[in-house]
């Protein structure tokens, strides 16, 4: 059998070695160059080695020229990680591929060179006939994203230079890292191609999410309290969630608007949102020219660059091709940011402000994950992986930024109750300062008319009195010799008048509104009346009563129920009494002791009377007999 078998093995490896040598004598293709398509199953990374790259200012004019490009190793031109810097952005990227077909039939084979390029042509040229270049049609992948997929059909046996014109898109993510894939797996290419962001995308959409939550927050704080720093900040945060969500939904997408949102929308959004930002501390740190001059100065200055590069940002992306100065105006941007923030996060620690300190805190977040991220868009890593890539750190300077925000929202908050609860209760002391002194104005209103009544009373009525009481006694000594028992009655009536006069002018008097005055009065009436009426009295009283205010109302019931005892004292013809004033806890008592008289008459004399006067000051009238004396006692609260 292996007799048998040796003619074709010869025959194969003839055949090869022909083909090689071929090749190789015409200088078209080296062993390790060629790129056996009939041997690619799934996908095929090509080698640095099996192909070229040439960049120019602009395409070719001729398909002829395409063979006399100065082609180069990549690696010559391009870093390892296949990123593409600088002005190769701007440019075209012509690529040289020696694709061989073994197989006996004929075979199709997509090739993918990496993300992002806006433009895509291939070209083939026939190794036996050199000068025959002609274009392919531009066949795209049949999955989804399927315009990022060229194909090529190479007949059995066919070998093929192949030529692949690339535009990149203005972007510094742009990677350059051809893949052949084989038809059957452009899907299962396509996902395991966005899969390698996919922990990425997770964490990001999650922080959208967030976000989402933020704006709403926001503005609902800024619908309910009309406070203008809840608007700013919503709108922050909506500028930085869409700006998230796009580069997530957008990612690898080949549609130009990816293009447009990747080459200039993006840092648009990212300066809006930074205006709005600043905005916002204005409103919710009260920054200002009068309370925190160097931070009004240093947000101001931000404002003003932010305003100024997005207009020079804008006339160069749209008035010029070169990725450079674009390049040059964002990064340099981005610095002056990064810059601005450190001046704002010195300025504000020093302020030893807590609310301050928090956001101060928040913005510390976002400059140190962003030089982070910064320095990764720059470097030459292969963003591959979570920990690699610079959105990863972007987006935790935001988690830090918001979450130092709701530190201090929260600390806010509680600042604005504690002061809230302080206005208010001082708004309540105020009305009831208010209130009170409405009050004062109206018992001195009522006071000053009874100092006015009891001035009039005892001006008019009083000086009345007086002259009817001396009438009388004048008439009683000219009529010596006739009893006249009217004149009496009138000189009687006219005294007891004018006394119970002065008792309501006392009573009336603003300034007798004393305990002591009380005491006094009481003492005064006694000798006075006892005196006049034949009585026999002592009388105890604390040498100096306590100082406390006792109204008319009071001192007029309490005095007249005492009158009103000793009135009845003398119907009785009792010859004896003696009082008793004691103060106790704001109580005054006044016990008056007797002998004789009838204890029912006593009771009818003055029980009645006693009682609803003593009633009306809440007080209180006990009358108690032993085998001794009899006593009555008054008692009322001050």
């Amino acid at each position: 059998m292996l007799t048998k078998k040796l003619p074709n093995i010869c025959r194969t490896i003839l055949t090869l070695t022909i083909i090689l040598f071929f090749y190789t004598v015409k200088g078209q293709i080296t062993p390790d160059s060629v790129i056996r398509v009939s041997s690619i199953q799934n996908n095929y990374l090509i080698s640095p080695s099996q192909y070229r790259i040439s960049i120019v200012e602009k395409p070719v004019s001729s398909l002829s020229e395409l063979p006399d490009l100065d082609y180069q190793p990549v690696y010559n031109i391009l870093p390892l990680s296949g990123k593409i810097r600088g002005n190769v952005n701007s440019r075209y990227i012509y690529v040289k591929l020696t694709l061989v077909n073994f197989a006996d039939s004929s075979r199709k084979i997509f090739l993918y060179p990496g993300h992002y390029f806006k433009s895509y042509h291939l070209y083939q040229q026939c190794i036996s006939r050199p000068e025959e270049i002609t274009a392919l049609p531009p066949m795209a992948g049949p999955s989804r994203n399927g315009d990022a997929y060229r194909a090529v059909v190479l007949a059995p046996k066919e070998s093929i230079i192949l030529y692949a014109l690339f535009q990149p898109v203005k972007i510094q993510v742009n990677t350059f890292r051809p893949e052949m894939v084989h038809p059957s797996f452009l899907a299962l290419h396509f996902e395991a191609t966005k899969s390698d962001n996919e922990s990425l995308n997770i964490l990001t959409f999650i922080l959208v999410g967030i976000l989402g939550m933020m704006i709403i927050f926001s503005f609902s704080n800024y619908l309910f309290n009309r406070k203008r720093e809840f608007l700013y900040y919503s709108l922050y945060a909506l500028s930085t969630a869409i700006i998230l969500f796009l580069k997530t939904q957008l990612y690898l997408s080949t549609s130009h608007f990816n293009y447009f949102f990747e080459e200039y929308l993006d840092f648009m959004l990212l300066l809006t949102g930074l205006l709005f930002y600043t905005a916002f501390l204005r409103k919710f740190l009260s920054i200002d020219r009068s309370r925190y001059p160097f931070l009004n100065k240093v947000i101001t200055t931000a404002e003003v660059l932010v305003i100024a590069f997005g207009l020079v940002y804008s006339f160069l992306y749209f008035s010029s091709d070169s990725i450079t100065g674009l390049e040059l105006m964002e990064m340099v941007m981005k610095y002056i940011i990064v810059a601005v923030g450190i001046f704002f996060v010195v300025a504000g620690l020093k302020q030893r402000n807590r609310l301050m300190n928090y956001i101060v805190y928040g913005n510390a977040c976002i400059i140190v994950f962003g030089l982070i991220s910064m320095l990764i868009t720059v470097s030459p890593v292969s963003q591959d992986t979570v920990l690699t890539h610079a959105l990863f750190y972007y987006e935790l300077g935001i988690i830090g930024e918001f979450s130092f925000f709701l530190l201090g929202l929260t600390y806010k908050n509680r600042m604005e109750l504690i002061e809230k609860t302080k206005q208010e209760e001082a708004l309540i002391k105020k009305e009831e300062k208010q209130e009170f002194e409405k009050q004062l104005n109206i018992m001195k209103t009522l006071q000053d008319e009874r100092n006015r009544i009891s001035a009039d009373m005892h001006d008019e009525l009083g000086g009345g009195m007086t002259a009817i009481r001396l009438l009388s006694e004048l008439a009683k000594q000219r009529t010596n010799d006739t009893d006249l028992p009217e004149i009496e009655k009138i000189s009687s009536s006219a005294n007891d008048l004018l006394g119970k006069m002065n008792a309501i002018i006392w009573s009336m008097k603003a300034s007798n509104d004393t305990l002591e005055n009380l005491i006094t009065y009481i003492k005064s009436f006694t000798h006075e009346f006892s005196e006049n009426h034949h009585i026999q009295y002592t009388i105890q009283a604390p040498e100096q009563a306590p100082e406390i205010e006792v109204t008319g109302v009071k001192r007029r019931n309490i005095f007249l129920a005492y009158k009103e005892v000793f009135m009845a004292l003398r119907n009785l013809y009792i010859p004896k009494a003696d009082v008793q004033v004691t103060i106790v806890d704001n109580t005054i008592t006044i016990k008056i002791a007797y002998t004789g008289g009838n204890e029912k008459l006593m009771k009818e004399n003055i029980e009645s009377i006693i009682n609803r006067r003593m009633k009306l000051i809440d007080g209180t009238t006990e009358i108690v007999t032993t085998d001794m004396k009899n006593y009555t006692i008054l008692r009322a609260d001050l």
